[in-house]
């Protein structure tokens, strides 16, 4: 039974012949028997390398344990910044169990991005409002010195967000509404939605003014802001303010997107209102539009209108009752075909 390079090794440290222990180890094919031997004498970074080249994760662990204890924080990471193995498997264990040292791992790496993501993370899950501004506040922060264009928009996005969750704050104050509640987990109206969402929610309840604030602030656009708009009025059904706004000359999004936003919410009366105003469109659309609504003397007259014959025809066609009798009355004022 042969003696094992440890031990030599071993003996070759006991009697300070560190150079010649470590040169021995290399010959040991077990890296569990390398490593605890070269911590103890001393020598941690091949130590480290010998771990991650045995591809033992327990065992990289254990080094980077003993590291972690032994160095101060800025020597730590200067060992593994130049081994990324060490480096993922850090920030892999930090993740669940040290959100400071990970925290220090991006600051150290110039990763304001990562950094600026975690502390966004942490915002989220405050158990008030206040402590959210502080770490939205500290995240956009973390951000300022950098000139990568990704950083600065997230900077922006941060500012922005730290804005939009005091307006919040403002509503569910003046509302009455719940506050001081964890961003992610309340049951308030306002707190933790998007510009959008805020918009389309202060419309649902009627609070147009303050809809737009928002738009104003935030610089929404008169399209998105219309859309908003629609689909939170017809999710209110508030079909007279929806009539109201058929008045009016113009719609930044046209005024086909009312028609068919109404008219999938059941409502063929108020979707009628705004087939005339869609006058981009031709008029077998129209006359369609019509149509769905089950206004067939309107469709007969929009055709009639037009002196399409045979549109007015299909239309005779599809009527019944009263509808089909003026229809008809309709065909009939109409010049023959010629054939």
């Amino acid at each position: 039974m042969g003696i094992s390079f440890e031990d030599i090794a071993h003996a070759a440290y006991d009697e300070g012949r560190v150079r010649l222990a470590t040169e021995l180890l290399n010959y040991e094919p077990r890296a569990g028997k390398q490593v605890p031997l070269l911590l103890n004498m001393k020598e941690d970074n091949i130590a480290l390398d010998k771990a991650l080249e045995s591809g033992d994760t327990d065992l990289v662990y254990h080094v980077l344990l003993h590291l972690r204890k032994k160095l101060p924080l800025a020597s730590f990471f200067r060992v593994i910044n130049s081994r990324p193995v060490a480096t993922a498997l850090i920030e892999s264990s930090a993740q669940d169990q040290d959100r400071e040292l990970l925290k220090d791992l991006y600051y150290q790496d110039d990763r304001r991005l990562d950094g600026s993501n975690l502390l966004l993370t942490e915002a989220l899950a405050q158990p008030s409002l206040l402590n959210s501004f502080d770490k939205l506040k500290v995240a956009s922060k973390y951000l300022s010195d950098s000139r990568d264009p990704a950083a600065q928009f997230q900077r922006q996005a941060l500012d922005d967000a730290a804005k939009l969750l005091r307006f919040q704050e403002q509503f569910e104050k003046d509302l009455g509404l719940r506050d001081n509640a964890p961003i992610a987990s309340t049951t308030s109206s306002f707190i933790g939605l998007s510009t959008h969402q805020t918009i389309f929610e202060l419309i649902r309840q009627g609070h147009n003014k303050r809809a737009q604030k928002v738009q104003s602030e935030f610089k929404i656009t008169d399209k998105t802001f219309t859309w908003l708009k629609l689909r939170a009025l017809v999710n209110a059904r508030h079909w007279n303010e929806l009539e109201e706004i058929s008045k009016q000359k113009k719609s930044p999004i046209g005024w086909e997107p009312f028609f068919n936003e109404v008219l999938s919410a059941g409502n063929s009366r108020v979707a009628s209102v705004f087939v005339p105003k869609c006058t981009n469109l031709g008029v077998p659309e129209r006359v369609e539009m019509w149509i769905k609504c089950g206004l067939l003397v309107k469709a007969g007259e929009e055709a009639f209108k037009a002196k399409d014959r045979a549109l007015l025809e299909e239309i005779r066609g599809k009527a019944s009752g009263s509808a089909a009798v003026e229809v008809e009355r309709l065909v009939g004022m109409l010049p023959a075909a010629k054939r």
